[in-house]
């Protein structure tokens, strides 16, 4: 990514209808709303002072943005209310009053000269997670067992997240549409669908999580065919071990992620 003045090594990127997110490579956050005016999210709590505050990744959705620390804490924050929009408008005024900080490429230019600035604002620290039952066929040694179950990646769906840790769980945070609107991880669902990897449900099930119920999944076992012989599975599925180790949206869908 280059802009005026300033080169950033870009590390993590996300985007959205709405705006855009990178994390550079000293675990900066930049966001991208107006065309040609970045601006650097500056706050204690993401100083990079401790793994606590050191950013490892980001995610934008709507209405909020997130980011996951070295620790595994994660912090949000709104575009569209609070405490941040009302600052980021207030700069924009201020920004557009001023000509020479407007984002246009001059004759024969092949750089948009962009005006940085900083948003002084804390965001909010969502809650840890809860207590969760221990995967004990996931293939990790004893010592990686011993550790404390953090997130290490997160993905976002409109007003959800979703948080993978470093043992396999699988979870779902809903209620993330206003700043005092957040509910709690969870990890167990008493009502959900499975199609393929792909999961559309209120929250998270063990079923993404424990293998011995994924493999009751229709994709991993034998069915019935229409002249009642038994058709092979899709998937081949013989292991006794499995570690999910990445999430993603699905950003066609809104609703859906894959594992």
């Amino acid at each position: 990514m280059e802009i005026y003045s300033l080169r950033i090594l870009s590390f993590n990127f996300s985007c959205n209808n709405i705006h855009a997110m990178a994390l550079d490579a000293n675990s900066t956050i930049w966001t991208l709303i107006d065309w040609g005016r970045p601006f650097r999210l500056v706050s204690p709590s993401l100083g990079c002072s401790s793994p606590e505050t050191t950013p490892i990744q980001i995610e934008c959705s709507l209405p909020f943005s997130a980011v996951l620390t070295r620790s595994g804490d994660v912090y949000a924050w709104w575009l569209h209310e609070g405490t941040l929009w009302d600052q980021y408008w207030k700069t924009v005024g201020e920004l557009d009053k001023d000509g020479s900080v407007k984002a246009v490429v001059p004759d024969g230019g092949t750089v948009i000269p962009c005006h940085t600035w900083e948003m002084n604002v804390d965001p909010v620290k969502l809650p840890t997670l809860p207590d969760l039952p221990d995967l004990s066929v996931t293939g990790l040694s004893e010592e990686e067992r011993k550790k404390v179950t953090r997130l290490i990646k997160i993905t976002a769906l409109n007003g959800s997240l979703i948080g993978l840790t470093n043992k396999g769980h699988v979870l779902k945070m809903d209620g993330l549409y206003k700043e005092d609107s957040a509910q709690v991880w969870h990890y167990v669902s008493e009502s959900a669908r499975m199609i393929w990897y792909l999961l559309t449900c209120d929250t998270q099930l063990p079923s993404y999580s424990e293998i011995d119920k994924v493999k009751k999944h229709s994709a991993f076992r034998a069915t019935a065919g229409d002249d009642s012989e038994k058709r092979p599975p899709q998937v081949e599925l013989s292991s006794d071990t499995m570690l999910i180790t990445h999430v993603s949206c699905v950003a066609s869908r809104g609703s859906g992620f894959r594992v």
